[in-house]
């Protein structure tokens, strides 16, 4: 368990997010998006694909898609479809997780940094942070979108990249996270890390048993970290 943001000043000075999965309840809308997709071209989304495509940049998962399934579509085609299936989710629909907003809140008022590090795209995060009124709680927003160099969050350089702009240390910056391979990534470039519970993120029972293995925290629900 994570300790209450109280407990972390002096472990920390700096927190980076992931956006799906972690402090929103998006992944489902991603999930719908793949099936739609690909039941329309006969194929069926499996656990591995989706493995795949949480991880990295809508670019990157369009040419991965295309290349698997051998599909007629251009990259442009598969990612022009993808949005318009989760742009309106983002734009009107899809929400906070619970005590997400408060926990935002509170540690702006701290005095921690704050960052997103995400693979979303910058019209859907502008889309749901601006709904969502948490757009000015982060001193940094970063996408992969951003970064055409870093091909995915297996690797640390997106948390890297983000902790330098906050010019904050690794070691003294905690990284939020619902997907084992962006944890790796995380820990292997030195940062406090923090598994974070999503159905779709971890995928299974085991992998939640396997990312709390190898993170320095977990949490289940942003309210369990909230004052009573």
């Amino acid at each position: 368990m994570l300790p209450l943001l109280s407990e972390l000043k002096g472990k920390a000075d700096a927190l980076i997010f992931d956006v799906d999965g972690t402090l929103l309840d998006s992944m489902t809308v991603w999930n719908q998006a793949d099936t739609v997709f690909l039941n329309s071209r006969g194929f069926e989304v499996t656990p591995d694909y989706t493995d795949y495509v949480k991880s990295v940049r809508i670019e990157d998962a369009a040419v991965y898609t295309k290349e698997r399934f051998d599909l007629p579509d251009t990259p442009e085609q598969i990612m022009d479809e993808w949005n318009r299936f989760v742009n309106n989710a983002y734009r009107n629909e899809v929400p906070l997780k619970p005590g997400a907003y408060e926990y935002l809140s509170e540690a702006v008022k701290a005095g921690f940094k704050t960052a997103c590090a995400t693979a979303l795209t910058n019209a859907n995060i502008n889309a749901a942070f601006k709904r969502l009124k948490i757009h000015d709680m982060f001193d940094v927003i970063v996408s992969l979108e951003d970064l055409p160099g870093f091909p995915d969050k297996s690797r640390p350089d997106i948390y890297l990249h983000t902790a330098g702009l906050l010019n904050a240390d690794p070691s003294s910056t905690l990284v939020f996270e619902d997907v084992p391979a962006a944890l790796k990534g995380a820990r292997d470039g030195g940062f406090i890390t923090c598994s974070v519970w999503d159905i779709i993120g971890a995928g299974s029972t085991s992998s939640w048993e396997n990312m709390k293995q190898i993170s320095d925290y977990s949490i289940q629900m942003w309210t369990d970290l909230l004052k009573d």
